[in-house]
């Protein structure tokens, strides 16, 4: 069969270049070749493979600009929207997207991309030599790429549900028809996700004390902890809807093994909560990859800072996610008449994870009080809620004179989220009320928060999905909780605030809206993005397995 340019595109889209390159390489004149034999009968070629694999670990800020996750959920809005000209946060909000254009749409074939290297490895992975200096290198490089593989695959069936599941390198000049892939269930990419994490974990090692300069790499403990995340995910309403309570047991236990095992092996929660997002290491952290530099377009502190910092305040917190912080005293959520809130100085006596997560009118930073009324007033156009992230930000950063700032870590996974994850999968597998509450008061302890005392089942499902609101806040987890647990049709569906401050002195606060959001739920829609169109017109009239999503 000829092979049509159609098909052509198709293959360029999944298979990304084949080869890393080093120095000796790239000294070649440009008419000589590299083979994959090359690459696979040398360790260090090998390895160099893999790490190209790493390179699509997702980062703070989303493809086509620098807007977060956060900013398309409840948590943050986005104060200049670019929707118009690049998709991005406003199109969730909007619910404007269409399977042409909309946010994350490159991924689709990113990550096939690296799938398909992960697949060229396992592939030559007998014609790789062994490492007389380090016996275990050949089959941790192995344990990685199954990782790497598991964890491009939970990104695939977490924004599209049912993907094609390729595990092997199919030639398409070979048999052009296999191109024209099935999406595969839900419930068989999760087995094959599992399986790959199974066997990466009987690879690696529990971590990189011994060896530094691997810090970052696929490790067991991080193959434990994608797989009680997936297989938490997997027993959610939205994957789970006829609620096959084994799920949640299953869950449980994946959850149970991953949280064990980061804490044998030396990782705690920071004693300073902040620490965990501004430290280049942490022994909370179980697996990150470099954050965003601090200054000019997309740089971290430029983008986050307020505006009398020389900051951009591109990206500025919701009031509901504000209001979702307890009160430190009672431990009860503001609504609470007995919690001891007071409306006329409403961030007083918070939960103290408000203070390191977000910054308020009037609180201290860089040496003055933050004034939305004075020099931390929006420029003209920003749609903005003032407030400002705190998280992650470094307050000797000057962006002024660009001094002061160090590396730190986009955060992927940490210790905090898998005593939660193992919290909510016990509770709603009915397990041991004991665990359960031990696991939220290990998390709100570390911040002296007080205990909470257990209650029903719906209460504690209550308290843990606020937990992780507030623990988890501005970290990517939001925007998926929001769709698994299946309330982003009512938590996105609605208008949201901002703070108005009036007067000087004994001022009064007013809580404007930001924006009204739009979810559509119609047929589930808006839980899934779109296949994009372009992979749906190579496949017309010769897959009718291969489908658009509902509603789409």
């Amino acid at each position: 069969m000829k092979i049509t340019s159609i098909t052509k595109r198709f293959i360029w889209l999944l298979l990304p270049s084949l080869f890393a390159c080093n120095k000796n390489f790239l000294d070649r004149k440009p008419s000589d070749k590299i083979t994959e034999a090359e690459v696979f009968r040398n360790i260090e070629n090998a390895e160099k493979f893999v790490n190209v694999i790493y390179q699509s670990l997702p980062g703070l800020f989303q493809p086509g600009g620098a807007w977060i996750l956060g900013s398309a959920t409840d948590e943050t809005n986005q104060s200049i929207d670019a929707t118009a000209t690049s998709p991005d946060a406003g199109s969730f909000n909007t619910s404007s997207m269409s399977p042409m254009a909309f946010p994350m749409q490159g991924l689709w074939a990113e990550y096939y991309g690296k799938i398909r290297s992960c697949n060229t490895f396992l592939a030559n992975y007998n014609n790789i030599p062994n490492d007389p200096n380090y016996p275990q290198r050949k089959a941790r490089m192995r344990g990685e790429v199954l990782l790497l593989r598991g964890f491009y695959y939970f990104q695939l069936v977490i924004r599209w549900g049912d993907v094609p599941l390729l595990t092997q390198v199919q030639n398409p000049f070979d048999n052009p028809e296999d191109i024209y892939y099935k999406r595969n269930s839900i419930q068989e990419v999760v087995q094959a996700i599992v399986n790959d994490l199974n066997e990466a974990a009987t690879l690696l090692p529990a971590g990189y004390t011994d060896r530094p300069n691997n810090w970052g790499r696929g490790s067991k403990t991080i193959a434990l902890a994608l797989k009680g995340r997936l297989l938490l995910y997997n027993a959610s309403p939205l994957f789970n809807p006829g609620n096959v309570t084994s799920r949640w047991a299953q869950a449980a236990e994946a959850c149970r093994a991953a949280l064990d095992t980061a804490l044998n092996n030396g990782y705690i929660l920071n004693p300073q909560y902040n620490d965990a997002f501004t430290q280049y290491f942490s022994r909370e952290v179980i697996w990150s990859r470099p954050a965003p530099g601090a200054y000019r377009d997309g740089g971290i502190d430029q983008e986050m800072n307020p505006r009398g910092a020389s900051g951009y305040g591109n990206i500025t917190p919701l009031q509901e996610l504000v209001d979702d912080y307890e009160m430190k005293k009672t431990g009860l959520p503001i609504t609470d008449p007995a919690s001891e809130y007071n409306p006329q100085r409403p961030y007083d006596g918070r939960d103290p994870r408000f203070a390191f997560t977000i910054l308020y009118p009037g609180a201290m930073w860089k040496g003055r009080q933050l004034d939305p009324n004075g020099a931390d007033a929006p420029r003209p156009g920003q749609i903005v809620s003032n407030y400002w992230p705190r998280k992650y930000l470094l307050e000797n950063v000057n962006l002024f004179n660009l001094t002061g700032a160090t590396d730190r870590k986009w955060v992927l996974i940490r210790l905090a989220e898998l005593y939660l994850n193992y919290a909510e999968a016990q509770n709603e597998a009915g397990g041991s009320a004991t665990e359960v509450n031990a696991a939220i008061n290990a998390v709100r302890g570390r911040v002296n928060m007080p205990e909470y005392l257990g209650g029903t089942q719906e209460q504690t499902r209550a308290k843990i999905r606020n937990e992780r609101r507030v623990e988890l806040a501005l970290e990517g987890h939001r925007f998926w909780d929001v769709r698994r647990w299946k309330i982003a049709e009512i938590v996105d569906n609605r208008d949201v605030h901002g703070v108005k401050v009036i007067g000087q002195g004994n001022v009064t606060y007013e809580y404007p809206v930001v924006e009204k959001r739009t979810f559509n739920k119609n047929k589930d829609r808006d839980y899934w993005l779109p296949i994009p169109q372009n992979e749906i017109d190579k496949v017309a009239g010769r897959n009718d397995q291969f489908r658009q999503n509902q509603g789409w």
